[in-house]
């Protein structure tokens, strides 16, 4: 009897690592936006480990938050070239075009592509796909990272100088400049124990059988919060969009100003990232498309002005996606949707929805 449900384990243990071997594998497969196309030749001396791969990605792309912090001035900055939409064959393009002229050398901060965690992780899910690594990129915020107050005060002090903010106030009285900068500082991120929108890389880690966060741009924390990070995450520092939106909805001590990004108010915000972190899992972009004259009318639509049926699917959906669905409860889900199609995706032959 011992020998029969000893049997009967290794074959439910067989059966579930196959599982997940099969839900892993959808993720090696190209989107719009990291398909490198023609441009595959360049990564073909990739390493094989993922540090190697984020160390590369580091060296391609210069967080737009960050010049001031590699001390490039307005003037340079201005001539760089941007990587918006993050499609990898633009970005591979423009790195052919600029010395080193490929994506192996170091090179100088100048020499790079001005990005955001959402070029960064795009790019760095596109080399991860192409060395047969699963990768997914997802939406999120980062979380406990208001704690070294006078580093994070100053940090965007710079980056507020840099851009010209208040530029006549800042001409007339600096110090009355800084102030205010400073005011602002306090009262929109320490005070609210800020959690900055952030997208971030998953790739599936076979040894360890599990999703790891992977973050190619770990000087980001380090220069806006003094927080020395590797490029593998702790989860201390992330939440995912899902994870929000249920806080969110649950917690009667919820405070929206935690969330906001201008000119959205914080539940708004967390609605759009739940529903963009679910369309990446579909493996279909968005970025550059969106508008009131697209499809995603629903993405832009204020949370106050949901109805208690879309609430209540987007309630649905935080639960499916905190549970690590497969590829074919994803998919299920959006086909019984009511309100969450769109068009854009069935159009997409690199989605997982797409209607031939």
């Amino acid at each position: 009897m011992k020998k029969i449900y000893l049997l009967m384990i290794l074959i439910l243990i067989f059966e579930l690592t196959c599982s997940n071997a099969g839900n892993q594998t959808h993720y090696l497969s190209h989107s719009r936006y990291t398909d490198p196309k023609e441009y595959g030749w360049m990564l073909d001396e990739l390493p094989s480990d993922v540090t190697g791969i984020c160390e590369i990605v580091k060296q391609q792309i210069a967080h737009h938050n960050l010049l001031p912090y590699y001390n490039v001035p307005s003037s340079k900055g201005e001539k760089m070239p941007r990587g918006w939409p993050p499609v990898m064959t633009e970005l591979l393009k423009a790195l052919k075009e600029i010395e080193p002229y490929n994506v192996y050398e170091s090179r100088p901060v100048e020499q790079r592509i001005i990005g955001s965690c959402s070029v960064e992780s795009r790019f760095l899910a596109g080399l991860l796909r192409h060395k047969n690594i699963p990768a997914r990129y997802r939406a999120g915020y980062f979380k406990n990272t208001m704690g070294n107050v006078e580093h994070i005060v100053r940090f965007w002090e710079n980056v507020s100088r840099a851009r010209g903010v208040e530029r006549e106030l800042m001409g007339e009285d600096p110090a009355a400049w800084k102030e205010t900068m400073n005011a602002i500082t306090m009262r929109e991120q320490i005070e609210a124990d800020k959690h900055i929108e952030h997208w971030i890389c998953e790739y599936w880690d076979n040894n360890e059988k599990r999703w790891r966060l992977l973050d190619a741009n770990n000087t980001f924390l380090k220069a806006s919060s003094g927080l020395d990070v590797s490029f593998h995450l702790p989860k201390k520092y992330y939440e995912f969009a899902y994870e929000a939106w249920m806080k969110m909805r649950s917690s009667e001590d919820f405070n929206p100003d935690q969330y906001q990004e201008y000119p959205q108010d914080g539940r708004t915000h967390i609605k759009k990232s739940l529903l963009w972190d679910y369309y990446s899992l579909l493996n279909h972009d968005i970025g550059s498309d969106l508008s009131p004259q697209t499809s995603y009318e629903f993405t832009l639509k204020n949370y106050e002005e949901l109805s208690k049926e879309e609430l209540e699917e987007l309630d649905r959906l935080a639960n499916l996606l905190s549970n690590d669905p497969t590829k074919e409860e994803l998919v299920t889900f959006y086909q019984n949707s009511k309100t969450l199609k769109i068009k854009s995706a069935e159009e997409d032959p690199y989605s997982f929805v797409f209607q031939k």
